[in-house]
């Protein structure tokens, strides 16, 4: 597991620290700064400074270094020893890390989700949420990834120490692993064009998929739609639909259809001309509490 920036948990810094958390989110913006030495200058940076707990910095020293026996260890004993202390979700997150890099998921990941309930801090709870999709990633409990993955990139946005790219590729392989081909692309995609420096650029374009068929004049061009429910009434059809379009959903409309020889009539949301972004979308409805099925169509060619 590649081991990531990591960001103080505690709302009751120095002022020491909370100057260097600025001076880090503004330094991560800064151009050439996707780059993974300035990744690690800026860590650094960051674990030497002399207000931190010792037992935290040399927990997160002994992770860095590639020795995560070392660093449960430390982690361990500073939450043993130090059961009221604001620094508490820092251990829990270095112990987690420090369980899922020994192949620990189950165990890494119960350590994260306490570090993710602990704190209130924005930026440590993105940090332990990316290690919880990863355990999940490790547990091949890819369809649940992706949706983890994908909710932080949605959610946490400004938060500088997450690397967009490492969480973009992550959303990809993700969605690859679980048979979302259209969609894993558009996301090794969005590391090429964003970050095509960055050290997750070349395994983006790595995982890609180069090939495309060409395409078949005979057939009629795809479109890709969402499917919210069906109904055997066209008037509880119809006001599913209107209860929808009230939500704030566009281009909702209802289609009838058959199936095993009985009537029926569907709702279908939106209109999409490649799969990725019709995926996308069936995610972002999931998120806001609606399920929907992904449905193929074929748009009719103009008489």
């Amino acid at each position: 597991m590649v081991v990531r920036t990591f960001v103080a948990a505690s709302r009751t810094l120095s002022s020491t620290v909370t100057a260097l958390l600025i001076a880090t989110a503004v330094l991560a913006a800064l151009p050439g700064c996707d780059k993974e030495e300035d990744r690690i200058e800026i860590q650094a940076a960051y674990f030497g400074d002399s207000s931190r707990p010792s037992e935290i910095t040399m927990a997160y020293s002994s992770l860095q270094n590639g020795q995560p026996g070392q660093a449960y260890a430390a982690a361990q004993g500073y939450i043993d020893a130090h059961p009221g202390s604001p620094y508490l979700p820092e251990a829990y997150y270095i112990s987690g890390e420090a369980l899922a890099a020994q192949g620990q998921y189950d165990d890494g990941k119960e350590r994260l989700e306490v570090a993710i309930d602990k704190t209130n801090d924005r930026n440590l709870k993105a940090l332990a949420m990316l290690g919880r999709a990863d355990c999940n990633m490790g547990l091949e409990k890819y369809h649940l990834a992706s949706r983890q993955y994908h909710w932080i990139e949605l959610k946490y946005k400004d938060v500088k120490p997450l690397h967009q790219d490492e969480l973009m590729f992550k959303l990809g392989l993700a969605a690859k692993k679980s048979g979302n081909g259209d969609w894993a692309d558009y996301w090794f995609n969005q590391v090429n064009e964003l970050y095509h420096t960055g050290p997750y650029a070349e395994r983006a374009r790595q995982e890609n998929s180069h090939f495309t068929p060409p395409p078949d004049s005979r057939e009629k061009p795809l479109v890709y739609f969402l499917e919210a429910d069906a109904f055997s009434s066209p008037e509880k059809a119809e006001a599913g639909a209107a209860n929808l379009r009230a939500k704030g959903y566009k281009d909702v409309e209802v289609v009838p259809s058959t199936r095993n020889s009985f009537k029926v009539y569907e709702i279908h949301i939106g209109k999409f001309t490649n799969k990725a972004d019709a995926g996308r979308a069936q995610v972002d409805a999931k998120l806001a509490g609606l399920s929907t099925t992904l449905r193929p169509g074929t748009v009719e060619p103009l008489p």
